[in-house]
Formats: structure tokens, sequence, C-alpha cells
């Protein structure tokens, strides 16, 4: 799609407004609106930010160390190919935008589009990608207080009448914006959804992403609800995974199969397992890049918490994936579970990739496979087959990204340096908070 063929549209739906929005590196999508009376403008220059909006926190705040401040300017310039209309608020349509550089509109270092991008651009295989979220529906009482919209059980198809006019609202508004919905079902938490939407190559697929939160929030708001894809919403309940699933292609055929081993693994799929359990610990910060995804990563939960792989292991952090009877080789993928949907999609593909590739190019071999739940092994068998616990909180995760070359090198200094300083932010933001937990428990204890 080009500029002249959204006006078009715009002209034809007599759309009003349009969101131009990015998401920034700690994970939340931020924008403006532009009327269509100015659309035409916008759409060849963009909008221009301040420099510090790629690294504005969530917490709608500069980290005191930042290298921004309050002078220098930055493009949001928007990709036509990602324009939508969106149905689920009136006359409105979307597109995703770029950081470009101000004088020139070259690509931006500190843009995670952009990076994923440029890499992608630099393979000689296709990489393709889908995500499966879970998220909560949510009721908030006058107090405050969120509580799960239903209180059904998992696979449920009491959950399913329940959830029925909301889940079909969300399919049709995906479906409309060119998004194929395989599978939706109540999950394990109460008023906790999963939906999954069809694979497609990386950058699509991240780009679908943020189209896919939209979507649910926007929805769910329409149906007076909230949508939460927080990691760990409730202490009591599953936490929300958006697990990623990663196959690679040359010449039309998936290179991660090979038909004749046993589990139907190929060398490459191999080697890239291999990078993935090397850069696992670092690749996190990533992938779980909250403080509150680690409560969800706990052991014998099916949410990952070793450095591990297996097949069909649902407690492994790289979980092969043969696909259907009769359709195999299309199907065939490697998911890696210690992921969430408040990850920035950019840089979380962007992590996963590039490590598994790492792997691919030093052919470093993964060990055997784990054909059964980690966390039931002794210290010595967990030794002695090398499996190791992923970080339990952001900062190990943040501290193991600090040591990893291959981040340094293909993100750069300048960007690694902000980012982990923003994750570090988060981290010293959180310690510094007293729960009601740790005042009831030594309130008068001591």
């Amino acid at each position: 799609m080009n500029a002249e063929q959204i006006l078009q549209i715009v002209n034809e739906k007599s759309i009003e407004l349009i969101r131009f929005v990015y998401t920034d590196n700690d994970g939340v999508i931020r924008g403006y609106a532009a009327s269509a009376d100015v659309l035409k403008g916008d759409l060849q220059k963009g909008h221009n930010f301040a420099s510090a909006m790629p690294f504005f926190s969530v917490l709608d705040d500069l980290v005191p160390a930042s290298r921004f401040g309050c002078t220098g300017e930055i493009s949001g310039l928007p990709d036509p190919e990602s324009f939508q209309v969106i149905p689920y608020t009136p006359k409105t349509a979307m597109v995703i935008c770029d950081f470009r550089n101000k004088d020139d509109h070259s690509y931006s270092q500190f843009c995670p589009r952009s990076l994923l991008k440029q890499y992608l651009a630099k393979l000689d295989c296709e990489a393709n990608v889908a995500i499966e979220n879970e998220f909560y529906l949510l009721v908030k009482d006058e107090q405050g207080n969120y509580a799960p919209f239903d209180q059904s059980r998992c696979f449920s198809t009491s959950g399913m009448n329940q959830q029925q006019e909301v889940a079909a609202d969300i399919v049709r508004s995906l479906k409309k914006q060119g998004m194929t919905v395989e599978k939706y079902y109540p999950e394990y938490g109460r008023g906790q959804m999963e939906i999954v939407y069809s694979y497609s190559h990386a950058l699509e697929t991240a780009d679908n992403q943020i189209f896919f939160r939209e979507t649910v929030k926007g929805v769910a708001h329409n149906h007076g609800l909230i949508a939460s894809f927080m990691p760990k919403p409730f202490a009591g309940f599953p936490g929300s995974g958006a697990h990623l699933h990663f196959s690679l292609q040359q010449n039309g055929e998936n290179i991660f199969y090979d038909p004749s081993d046993a589990n139907g693994l190929s060398q490459t799929a191999r080697y890239f397992i291999g990078g993935l359990l090397e850069h696992m610990p670092a690749c996190c910060a990533f992938t779980a890049s909250t403080v509150n995804s680690y409560k969800r990563l706990l052991p014998h939960c099916w949410a990952s918490a070793y450095n591990c792989w297996g097949i069909d292991n649902r407690e492994a952090a790289i979980r092969i994936c043969p696909g259907p009877k009769g359709n195999e080789a299309s199907a065939f993928n490697l998911e890696i579970k210690p992921a969430d949907p408040a990850c920035n999609p950019y840089l979380a593909v962007f992590a996963c990739l590039a490590a598994g590739m790492d792997g691919i190019s030093r052919r470093i071999d993964p060990g055997e496979p784990v054909w059964t739940d980690p966390y039931e092994l002794t210290p010595e068998e967990r030794h002695r087959l090398n499996i190791s616990r992923l970080p339990t909180t952001l900062k190990e995760a943040v501290d193991a990204l600090a040591t990893d070359e291959l981040y340094r090198t293909i993100l750069g200094d300048d960007f690694l340096q902000e980012y982990m300083q923003l994750k570090r932010f988060a981290w010293d933001k959180y310690i510094e908070h007293v729960s009601d937990w740790e005042t009831a428990l030594y309130m008068e204890a001591f």
C-alpha cells in the first residue's frame, strides 16, 4: 500500500482520525492521532517527537542517567504497508511508525522496529514467527479493585458461553484487519483467554502483535471490560505468556524439519536451539522485560523456569512442536516459552532470532532433549544435563545481558546502555516499593 491508496481509503470510508503509533523500548504502545485533513503531509513527513521518546519508561518518566533530555527531536515516519482501518473505533485508522533521524530520515539506532527490519534484510533465509497470546478480561469496582470477568475453568465450554460475545467480537475485528485467528479458548486462569493468530514473516508478526493488543483492549473497552496483558496480574492464578514460535525457510522449504530424524529435527534446528540456550539468560531481558514477568516464570507451572529444551516439553524454555500428522513438514517449529505480551515484540523477535542464528553460524550443540520436568530432577542431575535456572528477576536478566557480547555487537553500545539503564530503573523503583504483603508480615513481627 502507498500514500495515495491510503488517502483514497480514508476518503471512501470517511475516516476522521488516523493513529500514528510506535512501541517504545519499554513495550508501551504510544503515538498521536492526525486528522484526515492533514493526513497527506503526515504520511510524507511523519511527526517529530522528543529524542527521548523511544526510551520513555512505563512510569512515564525518563531514566535519570539517560543520555536524552529536554533537547533534540526524532521523526516518527509511518510505514504505509502497516496501515489498517480499525473496526472497534468508528471512523478511525492506524499506521505503525519507524523512528528516523530527523535530518535525513535515515534509520535511528534507537528504533526497535528498524533494528529488526535491518537484521532481517541481511538473512539468507526467511524467518516465520507466530505469537500465542494469553490475557485476562477484568472488571474494576468502585474502589479500584480488579477481578476476573468470569470464573470459568480451563478449556471449559461454560467459559466459552460467558466469553462468547466479546471473544467473537475480537475475532471479527482481527479478521477485518487481515489477521486469521486459528484458535480461541478459556485458559487456566479465571477470566483468562488465549487467542492464536496465524504465523507470518517476522516483521509482519511483530506488527500484528501491536494490532492484536490494541484490538483486544479496544474491543474489551467497548464491552465495559478491561483487557490486561500484564504477565502475572494475580498471585493465585497463572500468568499470561506470549509464546514465540519460530521456523526458517529456504526455497520454500522448512529447514528446521528433517524427516529422517526420529523427532523431525534438522541439524540446522539443533544449532538454532544451541544458540538460544547459550543466550537465553540475556534474551530474557527482552522477552520477559518487566519486574512482574519473573513472578510468572516459576518451576512446575508450565511457564518454563529452566534453560533446557525438549520435545513437546511444556516445562522447557524451548519446546519442539512437531506439528500434526500429515502436516509435519510445514508446521514443524520451535516454541520459546519465557516470553510474555508486555514485551516489545520487535525486540523479542530480534533477540531470539539473533541468538538462534548465532547458534547456526557457530554450530552450537544444544545437547540432549529433556524428557521430564526439570524441577523434579535433583540438582546433581540438572548439573549433569547442563540445565540451569533461568533468571529469577529482571535484575538477573539485565546482568546477563550486560555480559553477552552478541547483543552488544548487534545492538550497539549506545542502544544497549540505554536499554539496560531503562530496565535497571524499573528494578530500582520496584525495590523501593513496600508491598502490603511485607507490611502484614513484618510490621509487628519485629
